[in-house]
């Protein structure tokens, strides 16, 4: 083998701390007061998979102050000692014990693959394959458009066809909060699809490519056993340390691809998860420290700070 100077810039490379290769930075960021515009991409291979829907907890933790956060089992239909922690102090535990877990949140999120036409935030990501990651507001739009009022004048059929389809507008707001939260938020409520048009410039070899170069959202983020996410727990909230905390801080808060493949859940499923996101409603304080009605952004916002830290 030749020894070049291109190799030992290779190896020098592989030292950087660089977050160039973290999934993260294939998540569109949206701005309040901009607009974008999106084509749904599907997964031709697995199109169970075009859309990923899961839940996930987020709190700062109480040993170290940093944002952690992590997926929660129930996504793929498991126990999470997170939530169960949640459910028996909520019905048993104190007073204190009570205020205390407050600030630990379960929140539900989905994400799709996306065909960028217009992003005023990040130009550079137009006419590339990104994936959008969103809450309830926008999940009522699009799910409405498959299945709901709107499905006979789009459907999936045209939602998700890039070429020929429609192009899903994201009109990010900004309100004022309510009483007693000086905070801003962010709504996407006069987001709609419009109708159906050619998109210029995408033949059949660009949409093939697209469509090959989508996104296995089903590994974007890191699932954790059992003891792995009591060890969370035991470390972040109780504030219970071993040797090798450090190494978990960087886990919990930075997406890792590896994660199973997510089943469809039944109503049964459905039901219990609507039951664990009423219960931690229930104890979210007032004043809670979201600043969005679509929920992922404060976590995308946490996330994206910490990054650029490390």
């Amino acid at each position: 083998m030749t020894l070049t100077k291109n190799l030992f810039s290779e190896i020098k490379a592989s030292l950087s701390t660089k977050k160039d290769d973290s999934p993260y930075k294939e998540i569109m960021k949206f701005e309040p007061g901009k607009t974008y515009a999106v084509r749904l991409v599907p997964n031709i291979a697995d199109p169970r998979s075009s859309i990923y829907h899961y839940w996930h907890h987020s709190w700062n933790s109480l040993s170290t102050g940093q944002f952690v956060t992590t997926l929660c089992p129930s996504t793929y239909n498991e126990s999470c000692p997170i939530d169960n922690y949640v459910i028996k102090t909520y019905r048993t535990g104190s007073t204190e014990e009570k205020e205390k877990m407050k600030p630990i949140t379960r929140k539900e999120a989905w994400m799709v693959n996306a065909y960028i036409i217009t992003d005023p935030s990040n130009p550079e990501n137009e006419g590339k394959v990104k994936i959008i990651r969103y809450g309830k507001e926008l999940a009522k739009i699009i799910t409405s458009a498959i299945e709901g009022d709107d499905a006979q004048e789009f459907g999936a059929e045209r939602i998700f066809d890039v070429a020929n389809g429609s192009t899903l507008r994201i009109k990010c707001e900004s309100r004022a909060g309510n009483a007693g939260n000086a905070r801003n938020f962010v709504t996407y409520a006069s987001s709609k699809f419009i109708s159906p048009t050619r998109l210029e410039g995408v033949n059949e070899d660009k949409i093939e490519a697209l469509h090959n170069g989508v996104f296995d959202l089903t590994k974007m983020l890191k699932t954790k056993t059992q003891s792995e996410l009591q060890r969370m727990l035991d470390q972040h909230f109780f504030c219970i340390q071993d040797t090798d905390t450090e190494e978990d801080v960087e886990d919990f808060t930075t997406p890792v691809v590896r994660s199973s493949s997510l089943e469809a859940k039944s109503d049964k499923v459905q039901q219990s998860n609507n039951n664990l996101d009423k219960i931690f409603e229930g104890v979210e304080t007032a004043t809670s420290s979201t600043s969005s009605t679509d929920d992922v952004d404060d976590t995308d916002a946490k996330l994206k700070e910490l990054l650029a830290g490390l």
